[in-house]
């Protein structure tokens, strides 16, 4: 089903109309004007000379979209205020509601410029996430995150839109435009750390694309009353103007916005290593009760990074592979690795430390073995597709999901390197503490 509403992802037509009209409702004037970019299709260029430390932007709260803006169809909101629905689904089922009247809303010109489509991937179907996204634990973020806006839209339906029908009809509020405008916000929707993490849609300042290099955000100014960011480099004229959408991994910025920066480009990348309990530990019921009680799972996720990995992937990893007689430890670990724990000092067990680290890396590289399985692969993939639109989506993803487990490899690649470098010298102190051992044996034969 084709969203009626919205735009291409590329189209400067009704982004220049949305200038014009913000121009009109109040937006001050501008040092930057929208054009086509080469990252991010659209975004905004600097029309003259921009220094570095220039606030930017001044978008005045009378042209957010929050909570509280008002509804067109006042009756919509009415009801669901009634039923205290949260700030996400309300304000998906207003831009829905905002764009099925077209014209007659305030806000016609800004959903016109929005893509019809966004690069999200809720958009992917079950097929395709499993087929370029297996060696990722993305894909099965993403499968959550699909499940939840499922999930929020049936219970919408269920709770709400059944029994006002005339309010909320099915061939306007139902899956599809949910997925639409769930997207939307995963892509635009900012959190204003000024006005008490109030979460709003800032039209203009939503066409600013991220970029791994700047650190400066999107925030609520209370001296201009607006929302700027303040440039942390210089720009010429006719260069893109970038903001940061947060110390996000290549993964979270693919799963939100639907893009991955170029390999090695983002230094806050990250890749999650999935950990478990063996199921034929003696203690295996003991170890899940402990990990239970701290909210923890037998199958638990944790993120690695260029420069190392969290206290807590260790604190499992010695519970995991802790025996029987270390059984009043297992409270503590579980603790640790739930990040619950008093003391955030590295814990060391050097009867166990071999051990654990041996298991962090057999699953480092089992996690190794699926990426270069499926990269090897990716190459010969899709080859039969003979339908030049489907040929294209496909060659899109396939090309996304290629960058983001290129990087995530690398990641993997570096951990697996630190720890057969540990294992190495663990192994190595043993050995010379054996031969140290069996010297001090000989001299006192």
């Amino acid at each position: 089903m084709q969203i009626p509403w919205g735009c291409d992802i590329e189209s400067l037509e009704n982004a220049y109309d949305l200038q014009k009209w913000l121009a009109e409702s109040g937006l001050p004037p501008q040092k930057m004007g929208i054009d086509r970019v080469e990252v991010g299709e659209r975004g905004l260029v600097a029309l003259n000379n921009i220094r570095k430390g220039e606030k930017l932007l001044f978008v005045p709260p009378s042209l957010f979209i929050t909570s509280h803006s008002e509804w067109s169809r006042p009756e919509a909101g009415e009801i669901l205020r009634r039923y205290n629905v949260p700030d996400w689904p309300l304000l998906a089922t207003y831009l829905i509601s905002e764009a099925s009247v077209d014209k007659a809303s305030k806000w016609s010109n800004y959903i016109s410029a929005l893509p019809r489509q966004p690069y999200s991937l809720l958009y992917w179907t079950q097929s395709e996430l499993d087929r370029y996204l297996e060696a990722s634990q993305i894909r099965k973020r993403a499968i959550e995150r699909i499940n939840d806006v499922t999930g929020t839209y049936d219970d919408l339906r269920l709770r709400i839109f059944s029994k006002y029908p005339d309010v909320f009809p099915e061939e306007v509020f139902n899956m599809e435009t949910f997925k639409w405008s769930f997207g939307i916000l995963f892509s635009r929707l900012v959190r204003l750390p000024s006005m008490d993490e109030k979460v709003a849609l800032v039209p203009w300042a939503d066409m600013l694309n991220h970029s791994c290099e700047v650190e400066t955000f999107l925030d609520y100014d209370k001296s201009s009353k607006g929302v700027v960011f303040t440039t942390d480099r210089g720009y010429l004229p006719g260069e893109q103007v970038f903001i940061s959408y947060g110390k996000k991994s290549n993964g979270d910025l693919l799963l939100s916005y639907g893009f991955v920066p170029k390999e090695g480009t983002n230094p806050t990348d990250s890749v999650e290593l999935s950990l478990s309990l063996n199921k034929s530990d003696k203690c295996f019921k003991e170890k899940m009760e402990a990990l239970k009680k701290h909210g923890l799972s037998v199958s638990e996720r944790f993120p690695l990074q260029i420069t190392g990995w969290p206290l807590e992937l260790m604190a499992y990893a010695f519970l995991v592979v802790s025996p029987p007689d270390m059984r009043q430890q297992f409270e503590e670990l579980a603790a640790a690795a739930s990040n619950k724990s008093r003391s955030k000092k590295e814990m060391r067990f050097p009867e166990i430390e071999e051990d654990a680290f041996q298991y962090v890396l057999d699953n480092c590289e089992a996690s190794i073995a699926m990426y270069s399985k499926f990269l090897q692969a990716s190459g010969s993939m899709d080859l039969d597709v003979t339908n030049p639109k489907q040929l294209n989506r496909r060659l899109f993803l396939k090309q996304l999901a290629v960058d983001l487990c290129t990087s995530e490899r690398r990641i993997l690649f570096r951990a697996q390197y630190i720890l057969r470098r540990r294992l190495r010298d663990i192994r190595s102190g043993e050995l010379r503490a054996l031969k140290l051992f069996d010297g001090l044996r000989k001299f006192f034969k």
